[in-house]
């Protein structure tokens, strides 16, 4: 003797089956229609599967792999690496200029914020960098800001004497190529 088991869970999946099946027959690939199919399971229960076919040009608004592009149209792949260098340039550049005015030593933690600003721009601000000098130790706020991968803002560097004014670092652009292949001044 067989027993019957019925369950909503397996009529569903058994309907989804089917439904799978017949859908891409009733698509139009040549339109882009989609093929809904519904299947009223109890009184307030109801299947519905909906297939089709999408098309290529759609990759511009939701990049290769189906991802949501951001405003200035980049994955999120493509952010996570803008990102990653954006914060080793802004470190390289805290390190530069502090030891540059004399503090021995830096220390970043990871406390720190960081915006988008524009297609290729971040602003990140760390919070609490330390510096070390000779005779004391700072710890302020900075905020740097990269665009197209240098450091066109530094600000909140202690500068040395003074205990509380923030130092503003603003870098001269590289120096351009003269014609020969040599950099000039």
């Amino acid at each position: 003797m067989m027993k019957r088991i019925m369950n909503i869970r397996v009529a569903a999946v058994a309907l989804a089956a089917s439904a799978l099946i017949a859908a891409p027959a009733a698509a139009d690939p040549v339109k882009g229609a989609l093929a809904q199919l519904e299947t009223q399971l109890g009184s307030n229960t109801r299947l519905v599967v909906t297939v089709g076919h999408r098309d290529s040009r759609d990759f511009r608004y939701h990049g290769r792999h189906g991802r949501a592009l951001n405003q200035w149209g980049q994955s999120p792949a493509e952010v996570r690496r803008l990102r990653r260098d954006a914060l080793q340039q802004c470190r390289a550049e805290i390190n530069r200029t502090a030891w540059r005015i004399g503090f021995r030593d830096v220390d970043i933690d990871d406390d720190r914020r960081i915006r988008q600003i524009g297609p290729y721009g971040f602003e990140i601000r760390y919070d609490e960098v330390e510096f070390e000098g000779r005779r004391r130790e700072f710890e302020r706020d900075v905020t740097c800001i990269v665009r197209r991968g240098n450091v066109t803002r530094l600000e909140g560097i202690p500068q040395p004497g003074h205990a509380r004014r923030g130092y503003t670092y603003t870098p001269q652009p590289p120096a351009r190529p003269l014609r020969n292949g040599r950099y000039g001044s």
